[in-house]
């Protein structure tokens, strides 16, 4: 750090007064563009999400799942229909209600409440078939994993030449490994016994993300404030 700083002192010594100058205004004119972006990010998320809302009532009224997903019968051994043996969504609906999902989930972040409200709607939305929602969910984490988190890092590294993010990110998934359900079973009893929220993925994440142990919660000391 100190060589790249004396390297950049000996760079600006070197510079004319009006390569300075020129050099400043740039440097100002940036900082205002990040000021004014981020001021302006509340009006433009609000916007945002105002949209997605009205563009997802008309794709609801104009093309309903059930319009989407053909049904395949069950019949009897004596040829007699008996009702619907399964419901499959054509490919092309699949992956377009995975990519609504994903930004929907992505969008609440970690509004847990708001998350919920998705994960019901979409529930709801293809008519409670846990079949055709753990397909709509898979290529939802096809979409984030090869499009969304690729795109991100990218950005990460080029623009804020921050190139840990993806090695924390595998280290996580190491953690994640490691983790054990009879342990965090365990925890469950407890956190139900000391009247707390019992642990869940989004802790098991963190946890793992923060580098810290596969213990999510301090039962002892939320016990403690409970009392």
């Amino acid at each position: 750090m100190t060589t790249n700083n004396n390297r950049a002192l000996e760079e600006v010594s070197n510079m004319t007064l009006d390569e300075i100058s020129d050099l400043a205004n740039e440097a100002r004119e940036a900082l205002n563009h990040i000021r004014k972006s981020r001021d302006e990010q509340p009006a433009r998320l609000a916007k945002a999400r105002a949209d997605a809302d009205e563009a997802r009532g008309w794709a609801i009224i104009e093309e309903p799942w059930e319009s989407q997903v053909t049904a395949i019968p069950a019949y009897n051994s004596d040829g007699e229909r008996t009702g619907t043996a399964l419901t499959v969504p054509n490919i092309a609906a699949k992956e377009l209600f995975a990519a609504r999902l994903a930004f929907d989930m992505l969008d609440a972040g970690d509004d847990c409440d708001q998350l919920e409200e998705v994960k019901t709607r979409y529930f709801t939305m293809l008519g409670g078939d846990t079949g055709s929602l753990f397909l709509v969910c898979m290529a939802a984490l096809d979409t984030i994993a090869s499009l969304v988190v690729p795109q991100l890092l990218e950005e990460i590294e080029q623009r804020g030449s921050n190139w840990t993010e993806r090695v924390r990110l595998c280290e996580a998934r190491a953690k994640a490994w490691q983790g054990r359900a009879d342990k965090l079973n365990g925890l469950q009893d407890q956190a139900a016994e000391a009247g707390i929220n019992p642990v869940d993925a989004y802790d098991i994440g963190a946890a793992a993300i923060d580098g810290l142990a596969m213990d999510p919660v301090d039962l002892d000391s939320e016990g403690d404030d409970e009392g």
